[in-house]
């Protein structure tokens, strides 16, 4: 997938209000050049939120949050950073552009119409399914054997492909998309040889056409369920559902079904419901149960667990086919949601029954008595590992937990792990003592296991462990940064004095202050330099807030510049004569480098003397 042109990103956000951004979500009121309102991340009587428009940040002092529009969009919807810049500029009607990164004009073109494509085809289905003679029987199935109104299809644009091998083609030549494009789209069999539209042929015909939205819920794809109308001449006629192919905007194993909808109910429903199928999710929605998903016709992936995992869920209720298979698609699953960390509360139906009957015939009042018998995740492995539950034997029990122990292991939290144990103890009659001192093993043998792994010769180059942020040499980084954005005058001066070096560029705020410096050691006009655009992170935004939000009240910048300055050269010297020391401890005293690294230590010496007189004017 293509990025997003950073000056397209700049512009976007320079063309935003950010209080017509937070307006929506927050009762803002006006106070001198900021405004205030009751924080949306957490609960609270008095203001502590506050916007600030001449600036572009927010600040919440309840929950430390803060950033620009887009950290607010990210947190709010809660989107990814890209998810948030797309989502405020559908919000806002302003145009994005692309980079061409390893993608040419043409690809990034084809993703552009094909957004067009799904979105003109979407409609197009949906007023052929509404108003067409030859959707009139797939009108009264959806009514009659699907049970659903026609407000409901109104509202999720459920459509209708016709049966004529021409009909979409016509349609779409209309808006006159590239022949590429059409092909790079989905909704046609691929055809190499076509150069002219009325030579691909429609992938779905005579089925009933689901829209896929993204996060962001344009239309990315269909999910075309079989009718009496699919005609047999259609490759995958006797395949109840059909997805479309993989394309440039569709991903089935990194989507789920209904996310763009369920997503916006997380505040008065905090889990989601995981169905099966798309129409088990609509039943779902229709009945209220709007936190309902489905996977794309797939076991559940990774990707769509982490993609739950964004949306910090108290649970996944899973519903369950009341057959064996429906136990074994779960249980394939488990070793994914226990890495992931998601908790999964699992709900049987009756034996040859699926939601959408049963949610259908007795509404709301189905759900609640399935949840009265749900249970977890150690309970479905226990089923299938000790079928004779604490009449296994003593080596059935040890191979049980042995299996059980790998999946806790992936968890972080130790009062997790020992809920898991205590139910195990319970069910299996095994002594929670005993479970705990075999998992407490277990958890040693796969220590040293890692410990062996990391320490092996090829292993030896791996990234070492990422600075503590809140340390004092970070803090003379903050403040430094403070200084040079709030008196930009003294910017140069900094810049030209400062040893690089010298700065924490493992942390956010030692990094960002090293390309702020770099602007101003390369640029003439320092009121050219735009602080914003050096941003690429998220954690330099949230960074920004709070230096932008600090008043700080300083008498004499360039005293605490010097010092900022005198302190942080100290330290660079300190750490190379830290450094050398420790060479000369393990230097023969006769040897000729000895006598090079003492005059090296007397040179620093030296300079640290002179640190005394490091100042800027």
């Amino acid at each position: 997938m293509p990025s997003i042109s950073k000056q397209s990103i700049e512009t976007l956000k320079a063309q935003l209000n950010l209080v017509d951004v937070v307006m929506p979500y927050v009762q803002l009121k006006q106070s001198g050049r900021s405004w205030s309102g009751l924080s949306p991340f957490t609960q609270e009587k008095t203001p502590s939120f506050y916007v600030h428009p001449d600036k572009g940040f927010f600040k919440c002092f309840s929950t430390g949050e803060g950033g620009d529009c887009y950290s607010f969009i990210m947190k709010v919807e809660n989107l990814e950073f890209y998810e948030a810049v797309e989502f405020l500029s559908q919000k806002f009607n302003i145009p994005l552009q692309y980079d061409k990164g390893n993608q040419s004009p043409k690809e990034l073109s084809l993703r552009k119409q094909a957004l067009e494509i799904h979105s003109f085809a979407s409609e197009w289905f949906h007023k052929y399914f509404m108003q067409s003679e030859e959707a009139e029987p797939v009108r009264l199935y959806w009514q009659n054997q699907r049970r659903f109104s026609l407000d409901i299809a109104k509202e999720y644009k459920i459509g209708y492909a016709p049966t004529n091998l021409k009909a979409l083609s016509l349609a779409l030549e209309k808006k006159q998309f590239t022949i590429d494009a059409l092909k790079a789209s989905g909704l046609f069999f691929v055809n190499e040889r076509a150069s002219q539209i009325d030579q691909l042929k429609p992938r779905f015909r005579g089925r009933l056409m689901i829209p896929i939205r993204d996060i962001n819920a344009r239309v990315i794809a269909f999910t075309a369920r079989q009718l009496e109308q699919t005609p047999d001449d259609d490759p995958s006629q006797k395949a109840k559902y059909v997805n479309s192919p993989e394309t440039l905007l569709f991903h089935k194993s990194k989507i789920l079904f209904g996310m763009e909808h369920a997503r916006k109910h997380l505040k008065t429903t905090p889990y989601f419901i995981l169905v099966e199928g798309q129409l088990d999710a609509i039943r779902c929605w229709s009945l209220g149960l709007n936190t309902a998903i489905a996977p794309q016709g797939t076991a559940i992936t990774e990707e769509q667990l982490l993609l739950l995992r964004r949306y910090e869920p108290s649970k996944i209720e899973c519903l369950l086919d009341g057959d064996s298979a429906g136990k074994k698609a779960a249980l394939r699953t488990l070793p994914l949601t226990f890495k992931v960390g998601l908790e999964f509360s699992y709900l049987t139906l009756p034996e040859k029954s699926d939601p959408d009957d049963l949610l259908c015939t007795k509404g709301i009042e189905a759900l609640e008595e399935l949840r009265s018998h749900a249970f977890g995740p150690i309970r479905l492995l226990l089923e299938t590992l000790l079928p004779k539950g604490s009449a296994a034997s003593t080596q059935e029990k040890i191979k049980a937990s042995k299996h059980i122990f790998e999946l806790l292991n992936h968890l972080k939290s130790e009062i997790a792990q020992e809920d898991y144990l205590q139910e195990v103890s319970k069910n299996a009659q095994i002594s929670m003592q005993s479970l705990i001192k075999d998992f407490s093993e277990f958890k040693k043998l796969k220590a040293r296991q890692t410990s062996y792994q990391k320490n092996k010769p090829e292993a030896a180059a791996e990234i070492p462990a990422k600075k503590i942020e809140d340390s004092a040499m970070t803090q003379i980084n903050w403040e430094l940064l403070y200084l040079t954005l709030n008196f930009p005058e003294y910017g140069k001066q900094i810049a030209y004095t400062i040893d690089s070096n010298s700065l924490d560029k493992m942390s956010p705020t030692g990094k960002f202050l090293s390309k702020l410096l770099a602007e101003f050691y390369k640029t003439k006009n320092i009121d050219t330099i735009d602080t914003e655009r050096l941003i690429e992170t998220n954690e330099e935004r949230q960074l920004l807030a709070d230096i932008h939000t600090k008043e700080l009240h300083i008498d004499d910048p360039i005293k605490l510049i010097n010092e900022c300055l005198r302190t942080l050269k100290k330290n660079t010297l300190n750490q190379k004569k830290t450094l050398l020391t420790q060479k000369i401890q393990q230097t023969d005293s006769n040897d000729v480098k000895f006598i090079e690294l003492m005059k090296k230590v007397k040179q620093i010496n030296q300079e640290l003397i002179e640190t005394q007189n490091l100042a800027i004017q």
